[in-house]
Parts: C-alpha cells; structure tokens; sequence
C-alpha cells in the first residue's frame, strides 16, 4: 500500500485547487454565488479566499454601489483581481489568523473552495459569524471532489484516479490541509458554529465534451495526480494515469465521454448572540 499523504508543497503558480481553477470561463458557479450574495442588503461584501475576484466580478456587475473587500494569502492573485476589479480592496492575509476587519462590520462574508485549506475551519466559521453585520449573511460554497464523475471503459482505474486527486497528497502552496469532502460536510460545520444555518443549495456542473472537461478540471487533475504518482504517492502509477487519459480519448471518440462535479453553497446568519474575537 502506498502512502497517500505527504506534507510537500507545489512551488508552482498554483495555490489552491481554486486558484488552479480560476483561469477557466466556467462563470455559472460565480453567478449562482451571486445571486446568493445579493439576496438581501450587500453594501459591504468581504470574500475570503478570493483568488482572482470570480464571484466579486459579478458582484460588482450586478451591484456597482457595494464595497468590496477580497482577503488571500496569494499576492499574484490579489494582483491579479484588482487589475479585474480596481474598485475593490485588497487584503493579503492568512486566514488561519483572525480576520482583520471589525466587529458586526460586514454585510456579507463570501468564501468559495477555501475551507478545505485551513487546519481548523471553525475557528474562520467563528471569525465570520463575528465581523457580521445584524442581519448579514454567509454565502460559503465548497466543490465536494469526491462527487467528480467521469465516463471510461475502466471504472477501477478511474476511481483510483479521481481518489487520488480527491485527497491531494501533494499540496498545493498556501493549503495547509486538503479535505474531498468539504463540501459534504459544510452544513454540518455551519450548524456546529455561531453562524445560523439558513439554506444548502447543490450546483452540479455537467460538461459533455473531453475539451470542455479538460479545461474545466481534467487538465489539473492529470497534473496533479502526476505529481503525486512521480513522489510514490496516491494510488495509481504514471503508467497508469497515462493509460487513463487514453482511455479519456476513447470515451470522447465513441460518444461516451461525460464530466461531471458538484459544489454545495451554504447561506448562514449571524446569530443574535454577540461573539467575541477569535483568540
């Protein structure tokens, strides 16, 4: 059995499975987001995570009067986003601190395909739940990877595949943790928190053509599960992926070939109870 955990960080331009994401026009999921963050009063919106501004982008179409902040860690994306979107502020910092910001000084906290990154995502759920507004509102959404569906003659092969790149034994810069299941487990860990669970949403992104898919997710997965398989990590070979993107070609020519993913978007409310700084 090999290990399938490793402590390594990708010294690449990526940063979280997000950002590896965020070069892709798949803007549905943004657009969802921001119907949510929109959903009720949204002068100050803060997006924790925000890599190159995806959601804050529609935001700041749909509704030009609010204020913006986006907070990451990575400067080349916060670069990145406010060359997007100038207006906006932009705050690099490390979300396993407390959040920089006041008290009940938010109207909404946005984060997407953050959580799984940290060490102690209830500690952030807590942060959240203090900088709210009365009345504000978390819009939290998180890719669940291990609902990744892809069509092939060899379904042991691929699940070993997408397991592999469902528990990320190579991390990318800037995650400190990597959970499949983040998504999943969302719900529970708003109900566990001061935030008030209001609604959970499922967004499943369907993508029909290998072309499509590959831009979409299956480029960064081949990428990503080659760095684990060349390190002896994971649970598949390099031989074996390589025969698995063969398979993917064979799929697309005999009509086969379907992707698939889903998201859970979570919104929340501040409790009536004050919280305190994180410590």
């Amino acid at each position: 059995m090999r290990d399938t955990r490793s402590v390594e960080r990708v010294g690449e331009d990526e940063v979280t499975r997000e950002s590896a994401r965020s070069r892709i026009n798949i803007q549905d999921v943004h657009e969802r987001l921001a119907d949510l963050v929109l959903g009720g009063p949204a002068d100050e919106v803060v997006d924790l995570g925000a890599g190159q501004g995806g959601t804050l982008v529609e935001v700041a179409r749909r509704s030009p009067r609010s204020r913006l902040t986006a907070v990451d860690l990575a400067a080349d994306a916060l670069a990145a986003l406010s060359t997007r979107l100038p207006q906006a502020r932009a705050l690099r910092h490390d979300l396993a601190q407390p959040l920089p910001l006041e008290d009940g000084s938010v109207d909404v906290v946005l984060s997407y395909n953050t959580l799984e990154c940290l060490l102690d995502p209830p500690a952030l759920l807590t942060d959240i739940a203090r900088v709210l507004a009365p009345g504000g509102r978390a819009v939290l959404g998180h890719t669940d990877f291990e609902t990744i569906v892809v069509t092939t003659a060899d379904r042991d092969l691929t699940r070993r595949v997408l397991r592999t790149y469902a528990e990320l034994p190579v991390l990318y810069r800037h995650m400190a943790a990597a959970d499949a299941q983040m998504g999943r487990r969302l719900p529970g860990l708003v109900r566990r928190s001061p935030l008030q669970l209001d609604s959970v949403r499922a967004h499943t992104t369907v993508v029909p053509s290998l072309s499509e898919a590959t831009t979409a997710r299956l480029a960064e997965v081949a990428a990503s599960v080659r760095r684990s398989a060349g390190r002896g990590l994971g649970h598949v070979t390099l031989a074996e992926l390589e025969e698995w993107t063969g398979q993917l070609q064979v799929a697309e020519a005999g009509g086969d070939f379907l992707f698939s993913e889903t998201a859970y978007l979570v919104t929340a409310n501040r409790a009536s109870v004050a919280i305190g700084p994180v410590p």
